[in-house]
């Protein structure tokens, strides 16, 4: 997370429609004895079993270099846990006798997927074998079941059970690793070597990679051989981290979208635009804004053939929008949140809405989702037709980190948040369609005004989706409209330059207007 200054902004909510999300969605706690606090984990299951490795047992990373992501986060366990029967187990890295493999399986944000019995870790950043704070050049490859039945019955981990191959292309943290049509993809992601800070000062080196690499994985464990392909490069749209990916369906056919990331290459802002992913071809979603869950969170996609809609569901974390009393706020500080977003594809076009279900606190940050296997119809994405009106358990929700407020990163107050151990179990209902749930302004201008505070000079930008004309209006407290006016506007971010307003101090309303697009924000004049 990087510095940059306070914004909030008031936003209007333009368009409100009764949601389409057929379901109600249902929060319970479970509490196990046991279960450590971790977040930004890697994950397998097995027979009701987690597997789980890496992570950070603190919350989020403290602002000084000699602090952040310290050796005493790091996670130097191997834990199985059974929700079921809530037990827990665990084993030391320790036991491995390879110092660069419980390196990396002690780092955070690794990129990770489940195939069979299998689990692929690439990269992750934490502390080498020399305790540098590295991104591992690395993937591994665990076998989940074996390494699973090692850790109960004796609590020790097997070098067996562990395939390790080194490749600087594999040093990636903050990306994802996806699993298609027989081949690996690792989505975006960065390299970042060092110790973090938020000023940008010269004690780390960080590249983002701006590709999918492709690569596939043949022989039999653990005699595998590793075979990449020419990567798929767009320094636009795949310079992004710390996100969501999720699988995506019509019904027949999958592929995985990219959904929102940081860090805009202009704005220290998370991206609001979502990408379709289908092979090889990369393809920005038209007319679409992701307001709410911009940063990694659990997510939990369906696929309804009766309503013939894709649903994905992201379960708090962190964003540049939230709600309050009812109204959507902008917070340029990218808050923890409590929001429980929806996207809907529905007839190719999306759509945006909170649940009236919100997490029980500032919690999803690095937290996973557990799903229940036996709804899968395929590539993690549950049958919603399946789905009654009584409880269904689609899963757990486990770790991420907890935060006391929303702004703990510059409120001095980073060491109070903590890595979570409450487990919570989730369940879908059928609604009667008598629930109503905000649909967000998807067509909304992305407006922002900067600085905020103003003085002398009121600046804005926007962007327009097709050439023409935008209106824009200033009005005051009481109603007033203190300034209005017009400008030519191009396809793409623009500026509004608005001069001195020569108004009194206080609080104002931006309105603009630009080919059928309308959006209004709250500025301080002073």
């Amino acid at each position: 997370m990087k510095r940059f200054a306070f914004l909030l902004f008031l936003v209007s909510s333009l368009a409100k429609a009764q949601s389409t999300f057929p379901f109600d969605i249902v929060l319970e706690a479970v509490n196990i004895t046991g279960a450590p606090g971790l977040q930004s984990y890697s994950k397998a299951e097995h027979n009701g079993d987690w597997l789980i490795l890496g992570g950070r047992t603190d919350g989020l990373h403290q602002r000084q270099p000699w602090q952040a992501f310290d050796a005493a986060g790091h996670h130097l366990n191997a834990v199985v846990i059974h929700p079921d029967s809530s037990t827990v187990h665990w084993a030391p890295l320790s036991g491995l006798n390879n110092d660069t493999l419980e390196a990396q399986l002690s780092g955070t944000n690794a990129n990770f997927t489940q195939v069979g019995d299998y689990l692929y870790i690439v990269g992750g950043y934490g502390l080498s074998a020399g305790s540098v704070h590295i991104t591992h050049p690395m993937l591994t490859v665990v076998n989940v079941p074996s390494a699973i039945a090692s850790i109960k019955s004796n609590g020790t981990l097997d070098s067996s059970d562990f395939a390790v191959f080194s490749d600087e292309d594999f040093a990636v943290t903050g990306g994802k690793l996806m699993h298609l049509d027989g081949k690996f993809w690792l989505v975006g992601g960065h390299r970042f070597d060092g110790q973090y800070n938020p000023m940008g000062h010269n004690t780390y080196t960080q590249s983002y990679t701006e590709e999918i690499l492709p690569f596939s994985v043949s022989g039999t464990f653990p005699n595998l051989t590793i075979s990449k392909l020419d990567p798929i490069v767009d320094t636009d749209e795949l310079h992004r981290r710390d996100y969501n990916v999720t699988y995506m369906s019509d019904g027949t056919d999958y592929y995985f979208n990219i959904w929102s990331g940081v860090f805009q290459k202009t704005a220290d802002l998370p991206y609001l635009n979502a990408v379709e992913i289908h092979d090889t071809n990369l393809t920005s979603v038209p007319n679409f804004s992701q307001y709410l869950n911009h940063y990694h969170c659990p997510s939990l996609s369906l696929y309804g053939q009766d309503q013939d809609a894709m649903y994905t569901v992201f379960f708090g974390g962190i964003a540049q929008y939230y709600y309050s009393n009812g109204t959507m706020m902008q917070d340029n500080n990218v808050p923890f949140v409590n929001t429980i977003g929806i996207v809907e594809k529905r007839a190719g076009a999306y759509s945006e809405t909170k649940s009236s279900t919100t997490m029980p606190g500032l919690l999803g940050a690095g937290a996973e989702f557990f799903l229940n296997e036996e709804l899968v119809h395929n590539h993690h994405v549950l049958q919603a037709d399946s789905i009654g009106t009584d409880t269904t358990w689609t899963g757990y929700i486990y770790g991420g980190i907890s935060s006391p407020a929303a702004n703990v990163f510059f409120g001095g107050m980073t060491n109070q948040s903590s890595a979570s151990s409450t487990i919570y179990r989730v369940g879908l209902v059928r609604n009667s369609g008598l629930s109503l749930n905000e649909e967000l302004p998807g067509s909304a201008l992305e407006l922002l005004v900067a600085p905020n505070p103003s003085k002398d000079l009121l600046m804005a930008q926007f962007r327009a989706v097709k050439n023409g004309t935008a209106n824009y209006r200033v009005i005051s407290p009481q109603g007033k409209v203190i300034a209005k006016g017009s400008q030519k506007v191009e396809v793409g971010k623009n500026l509004l330059n608005l001069g001195n307003l020569k108004a009194a101090a206080g609080n104002y309303i931006l309105q603009v207007e630009a080919e059928g697009q309308q959006q209004q924000i709250q500025f301080n004049w002073n």
